[in-house]
This record gives structure tokens, sequence and C-alpha cells, in this order.
């Protein structure tokens, strides 16, 4: 009776998956992980990155040992490395771990109408990163060099506390105009209630913009009649009283060095002007020491597969554990 049982069993799930294909049926297939090329690996020591790799190994085996992918395949892979500059001074070095959501695909163009394949590309991926915020124009555990052409990094809202753990927010980054679009969804995990960057005050912000400005009349003299009005406003602005110059720089992206005036947080089309806070870091710990993790979850919206498996990832995926990982 046993055997029976069991021979029933093994028939319905082999003629499960070799009637004819439908994405509907291998949404429900089991899903497979794959490592994917091994990233970039530059200015890296010897002894950082065979740390910085067992980091890593544990972050994919804290979420291979809490996830199984569905209707997928799960290709996951990693990068080390900083780039190098005169006046560039890193405290810990950025390196990430990345997960990329590759569906099962019906194979139309087969005569065998039960094949399918695993798609070459996808728009919904997993990125756990450390000592980096990719989403500020690149904030990393070192200093902003003298020659930075900016001299501030742009963040397009607060970070919220939620759950013990700061969330910077969900942007589309795809499909606007359609109904089901494509979102990041940012988190920043960090020593307790800290952040590894500060407000830049708006005295700070229009001192950096009239230097800009001097050196673009020193460049092109010319152009001083036209960038006086430009002046005046920034000089204007210096003259109130100090309580409101301390206060957040909250600007327009088209006003850089054309500064008109500041604006409310919110107002679309603005940013928040910050800084690397290098008082955040512990400094007497190696480069390979997560200081803080950053996880970016991808997702084109509307698909099964996307949704599902981005859900059970986000159970995976222990904020507690990458929290006590760091300064080790």
């Amino acid at each position: 009776m046993k055997y029976l049982i069991l021979s029933a069993v093994l028939s319905f799930s082999l003629n499960a998956f070799t009637q004819d294909c439908t994405q509907a049926l291998l949404a429900q297939k089991p899903g497979t992980w794959k490592a994917g090329l091994q990233g970039s690996i530059q200015h890296v020591s010897t002894a950082d990155l065979a740390k910085e790799k067992l980091v890593l190994t544990a972050i994919h085996k804290m979420v291979n040992t809490h996830y199984s992918p569905k209707g997928c395949q799960i290709t996951y892979g990693t990068v080390f490395g900083k780039h190098l500059s005169p006046g560039l001074v890193w405290i810990a070095d950025p390196y990430y771990y990345s997960m990329y959501i590759l569906r099962y695909i019906c194979d139309g163009n087969s005569k065998d109408k039960s094949k399918y394949y695993v798609d070459i590309s996808t728009p919904t991926t997993v990125n756990i990163t450390a000592n980096a915020i990719f989403s500020l124009s690149s904030l990393y555990a070192a200093n902003l060099p003298p020659d930075d052409f900016r001299g501030y990094l742009k963040l397009k809202q607060r970070p919220q506390k939620k759950d013990g753990y700061y969330y910077l927010g969900e942007e589309v980054v795809g499909n606007s105009h359609l109904e089901n679009k494509m979102k990041e969804y940012r988190w920043l995990i960090t020593y307790n209630d800290t952040l590894p960057f500060s407000y830049l005050s708006r005295k700070e912000y229009l001192l950096i913009q009239r230097k800009r400005l001097e050196q673009a009349v020193k460049e092109s003299p010319g152009e001083k009649a036209y960038l006086d009005k430009y002046f005046k406003n920034i000089n204007d602005y210096l003259a109130k009283p100090e309580t409101e110059l301390n206060q957040p720089a909250i600007c327009m992206w088209n006003d850089e060095e054309r500064f008109e005036k500041f604006v409310d947080e919110g107002i679309r089309g603005s940013f928040i002007a910050v800084q690397p806070n290098l008082a955040y870091y512990r400094k007497d710990l190696p480069k390979s020491s997560p200081q803080f993790f950053t996880v970016i979850y991808k997702i084109a919206h509307g698909d099964p597969v996307f949704e599902e498996n981005i859900a059970a990832i986000q159970k995976a995926v222990d904020f507690a554990a990458l929290k006590n990982m760091l300064g080790k």
C-alpha cells in the first residue's frame, strides 16, 4: 500500500513538469542557488580580504539557511575593493554581497512544450553592503577629499527609525509610467542610534557654493556679471541670524552653483546636503570590520515570483544578526 502511494506521488510530480510548460507551473517549482562570477577585488590587503570574505560567507549562510528559492534561480556574487585618490583616507573597506532573482521561463522556441530555461537578466535584486551607501551618490567609510567636485553628498530624505533600524525610504527606479513599478527599498544598520553622515548646515552649504562661484569666475572672468546675482543671493543669506543658518541645508537639484534659495524638506526635486561623519567610526578596527550595513531590496512589482521570493528573503535577512557583526 505504501509503495502504491509513493508511486502515485512520484508519478504526479513527474507529470507535473512533463506536461506543457506554463509560468504558473514554473512559479511553484523549487528553485536553486548558483554562485555567480567573482566580482572585482581592488586595493584590499590579503589579510583584510580574507576577513571580508568570512563576513560575506556568514551573510550568505544566514540567507541560505532560512530561505529556499521558488520558481527561480538565485545567482549570488561578491565585490571587494575601493578606489585610491590623493587626500582620500579610508577607515573601512566597502564590500558587498548580491543576489539576483532569475525566473524560470517557458521556452516558446522549443518543439518540446515542457521545456523551460533560466532567465538571463533580472530587475529584482538584493544587495547587502558593508561600509558604503550607494544611494547617497556613494558615501563611504572615508572622508570627502579636498578636491571633491561637489564638497557634499545628496540625501533625498532623512532616515526614519523603524523597529530599531534606519529606513532610508523607497524610490521608483524604473517603469515610473506603469502601474506595476520598479522600486528600491533601502535600510541602514548602524551602531546604536547613530549615523555615518551628518547634515550640512545652511551656512556650510553657502560657503561651499560661494567658493565654487569664486573658482568659476577665476576660470572665466567674463562670467562674473552673470554670476553676481548668485553671489548676492548667497551673501544675503549669510547675513541672516545664526539660528536660521544652523538649520540643515535643503536645496533644489537644479540650484547647485546657481543658488536661489533653500526649500522645505520633501519638495519634489529637493535634496538634503550631508557629509561623512568621521566621528561615527571606531578607528582602532581593521579596515575589514563592518561598521555599518545597507540593505537594498530592488523589485519589479507585479510578478508573483519576484513578490514571493523578495518577501521570503526579507524574512531571512536578520537585521539583528547584521547589527551584531558591526565592529567585529
